[in-house]
């Protein structure tokens, strides 16, 4: 029996270790018409896992002092940091003042960063209270990479200021403060909280969220697609806080959404990416802020 025992565990070597991130595409039916979700759960426990936000501007000659940031679209972006998964993630305007015309949001186009944007440790766009001084700081993910840049990580969703920022390795920011609403999280504690979130709460867009699982050990990135009638009509924010509360989430935040949203991915062995969803500019937005998430071969 025991040599029985012995050959069988032999012939059926263990499982390899199930992958750090898993994506799911969900399809639902509304009275006012379809909605197409995806869903991307990351391990934040596995050691193959480790975060990248896009990172301080390479500044040119006659670059803008005030630009934070130049435009990238999210697949060329993540092509380019080689990461396995790709967001866009927070909110960007124009630069005042610069005379550069109003031509949409084009390629490699220098703007400012509205509000946290943290990378590898640095500080890329400071905290902002749209509000004065008495209003919280805008709802922000942050993640701590706690095993020399890798994961086992922290990450948390908080109305952070500059005071919140120890140990913080990456960072990306919602909207607070704005038009005399003062901004909440997405989700809080279990609570649904879209109804005082930013951006524009009863209206359907395309939209994009970052939340954290109650134990602490998923992150989840979920991409809304809208505006395209037959396709997606896209969510309000207490819609899109209770799809991230049915994906897991304890708490979450609105990021950017709009032409913005994309979730880019690259499935396991594969040499490139694709996007998953459909961006409604038609194809994918240049942006200012992305959040990827890199799977390294070995821990």
């Amino acid at each position: 029996m025991v040599l029985a025992l012995t050959l069988a565990l032999l012939g059926n070597p263990p499982a390899p270790n199930p992958l750090p991130i898993r994506v799911e595409a969900l399809a639902r039916e509304t009275p006012e018409g379809p909605v197409r979700v995806w869903v991307a759960r990351v391990d934040l426990t596995d050691p193959r896992v480790s975060f990248v936000v896009t990172g301080p501007l390479e500044r040119q000659e006659g670059d803008a002092e005030r630009a934070e940031a130049r435009l990238v679209p999210t697949d060329v972006w993540a092509e380019r940091e080689g990461v396995d998964l790709a967001v866009n993630a927070g909110f960007f305007a124009r630069l005042e003042g610069t005379g550069a015309p109003a031509l949409g949001w084009t390629d490699a186009l220098l703007v400012d960063l509205v509000g946290l944007s943290r990378s590898e440790g640095r500080t890329v766009s400071p905290p902002r209270r749209g509000g004065g001084v008495e209003a919280p700081a805008d709802p922000a993910l942050l993640i701590d990479e706690t095993n020399d840049g890798h994961c086992p990580c922290q990450a948390r969703t908080a109305h952070a200021g500059e005071g919140d920022l120890d140990g913080v390795e990456d960072a990306v920011a919602g909207m607070g403060a704005r038009n005399g609403n003062p901004g909440t999280l997405l989700v809080e504690n279990g609570r649904n909280l879209g109804a005082t979130a930013q951006v524009a709460p009863t209206q359907r867009h395309p939209r994009t969220a970052a939340g954290v699982s109650r134990d602490g050990r998923t992150l989840l990135l979920l991409v809304v697609d809208g505006r395209q009638a037959g396709w997606s009509i896209g969510a309000t924010l207490p819609e899109l806080a209770q799809m991230m509360l049915d994906a897991g989430a304890w708490n979450a935040v609105n990021l950017d959404g709009g032409g913005s949203s994309a979730m880019w991915h690259r499935e396991p062995g594969a040499t490139a990416g694709h996007v998953l969803n459909r961006p409604s500019d038609g194809h994918v937005r240049p942006v200012a802020n992305h959040l990827g998430v890199r799977i390294r071969a070995k821990p």
